[in-house]
């Protein structure tokens, strides 16, 4: 039986795109400052976390080339 693992670098890579693309429709359908600071703040954080998680994937995907 051939079942797979979600790997959880895959989902933590998805889990901060969708947090980018809410913070960026907050930013645009925001009326106040609070918000769109806020939303601001979400993109850097989300944008570090996408980094971040797309090193890890292509460290795995390296490592399981390698090391079949």
């Amino acid at each position: 039986m051939n079942t797979q693992k979600i790997s959880l670098t895959a989902l933590l890579f998805w889990s901060f795109a969708a947090t980018l693309l809410g913070a960026i429709s907050t930013a645009v359908f925001s009326e106040t400052a609070f918000n769109d600071n806020f939303a601001f703040s979400m993109m850097v954080l989300a944008c570090a976390g996408i980094v971040i998680s797309t090193a890890l994937l292509m460290v795995d995907a390296v490592l399981a080339v390698c090391n079949p």
